[in-house]
Parts: structure tokens; sequence; C-alpha cells
């Protein structure tokens, strides 16, 4: 039964589009005081924003 497996039929490929809008220019982020990180927490999530720039 397997043998007799029906031929699949070839599908177009889609060419992607490349984006055409450009990305907002983002503010810089700050943490709130009501977070109430300590320093430790607080430089390591600003360690993290910083690289993604």
């Amino acid at each position: 039964m397997w043998e007799q497996a029906l031929p699949l039929k070839t599908q177009p490929v889609r060419k992607l589009k490349t984006a055409s809008c450009k990305p907002k220019v983002q503010d810089k982020v700050t943490i709130p005081e009501a977070w109430n990180l300590n320093d430790a927490q607080r430089s390591f999530i600003e360690l993290m924003l910083d690289n993604n720039k």
C-alpha cells in the first residue's frame, strides 16, 4: 500500500519581500524607581538594555 503513494505536486516557492518599513527610533528606556531594585539588579537590566543597541 505504501508503494502506491500519490506523487507530490510541486508548489511554487514564494519570494520574500524585503521590509520597506523603517523601525522607529526608540527613546532611552528608564527603570522606574517604583520597582525597588537593588544595585545589582538595576545594573544587570541596564547591561541587557545596552547590549540590544
